[in-house]
């Protein structure tokens, strides 16, 4: 740490000692994994189109003890229905409770349909996976999706 970062802390602590405790890291930390997000036109049952997004994430627990994800939604495009899968590591055992053990990492996959078809084939576009866990946090990542 520089003097100026040391410098404020002491400041902090002076006018505020409940605050000098250090900021809280990010309890999950995600990175996305080749191949990149996507999306696809794709159709419903009832024949509407429905826009498919894949995205494959690798998640990695920094703390103590296990984290549990529990939903997953994108930001800017609702989705009618969401589905995401957890395993260990590319090509094992994917299962949606999958725990990600304390400081070890695990592959995510996830799918979104929406409705409707935004975009023109091939057409790129930039949205917000939001994931939660088991303790009601929110983890965000800003994604660039390409048209297939």
């Amino acid at each position: 740490m520089g003097p100026w970062g040391w410098l404020a802390r002491q400041w902090r602590r002076w006018r505020n000692p409940a605050s000098a405790a250090e900021p809280m890291s990010l309890r999950l930390f995600f990175a996305p994994q080749a191949p990149w997000p996507s999306w696809h036109p794709t159709k419903a049952a009832d024949a509407k189109p429905l826009m498919q997004i894949v995205v494959e994430l690798e998640a990695a627990n920094r703390t103590d003890r296990d984290i549990r994800i529990v939903r997953a939604r994108l930001r800017d495009h609702a989705a009618e229905q969401t589905s995401f899968t957890l395993g260990p590591r590319r090509g094992g055992r994917f299962a949606k409770d999958f725990p990600i053990g304390p400081h070890s990492r695990a592959h995510v996959m996830l799918m979104f349909f929406v409705r409707g078809r935004h975009y023109a084939p091939g057409q790129a576009f930039s949205d917000v996976v939001i994931l939660g866990d088991d303790e009601g946090n929110e983890h965000r990542l800003k994604i660039g999706v390409r048209g297939r």
